[in-house]
């Protein structure tokens, strides 16, 4: 392994990370995003800054700024492909990184994970949590 803590990592900077971000994209995922966000959103109080941990392309933050346009948003994303997707939304503080690195620099309104924790390896969820 090449500095990370677990295979997990590795292998989602690699080749399989790759695919996974040219695998998902489209306007029919940020559609269903925007869908299943907007019902979430409903049930919160000013959100004003977002943060979410794995974003990969970031397709739920583009549904998320398309439901709170003056949002501040940030991205923890360990795949370099997927960053480089990531540097197309404006206005998006990127962390080039793993969960299990992050430390929190500030506190944000919504914190969300949707999809990542399942690829996390099962000794280091403890950690994974505390972000």
């Amino acid at each position: 392994m090449s500095g990370y803590k677990t295979e997990q990592e590795e292998f989602w900077t690699g080749q399989f990370g790759d695919d996974y971000t040219n695998r998902n994209q489209g306007s029919q995922l940020i559609a269903s995003n925007t869908a299943l966000f907007a019902s979430i959103i409903a049930r919160t109080r000013q959100v004003k800054s977002i943060l979410e941990l794995g974003a990969n392309r970031g397709l739920d933050l583009l549904a998320l700024r398309s439901l709170l346009p003056a949002v501040e948003l940030s991205a923890i994303e360990i795949n370099p492909k997927a960053v480089k997707e990531l540097e197309s939304i404006n206005n998006l503080k990127i962390y080039q990184q793993s969960i299990l690195d992050f430390s929190v620099d500030y506190q944000r309104d919504l914190v969300l994970s949707k999809g990542l924790l399942i690829h996390i390896a099962p000794e280091m969820l403890p950690r994974a949590y505390q972000v």
